[in-house]
């Protein structure tokens, strides 16, 4: 067998949350390597969970590199060489 090379990703798990009686719909970006999550809240204007966590993550410094979507799991998860830049800004 061939060996074969793979770029290492750090994932990034983008799902959605429905309204409730006390908050609207949000959306979860939760960095998989670091367990730290940022809820944004649902943007109707850009109407789509996987662009608006490719906004946030690219707002911040983080350059998105590969998408999956997930069946079994819900949501998508966003791959990015960027294993330094926090998901969450200073600002």
């Amino acid at each position: 067998m061939e060996s074969m090379e793979y770029d290492r990703l750090r994932a990034f798990h983008v799902e959605f949350f429905g309204p409730t009686n006390h908050r609207g719909a949000r959306v979860r970006v939760k960095d998989m390597r670091n367990n730290k999550r940022v809820f944004l809240s649902y943007d109707y204007e850009i109407g789509d969970i996987l662009r608006q966590a490719l906004a946030h993550l690219k707002q911040v410094g983080i350059e998105p590199k590969a998408v999956l979507l997930h069946d079994a799991m819900g949501g998508y998860t966003i791959g990015s060489k960027d294993f330094s830049t926090d998901l969450i800004s200073e600002s």
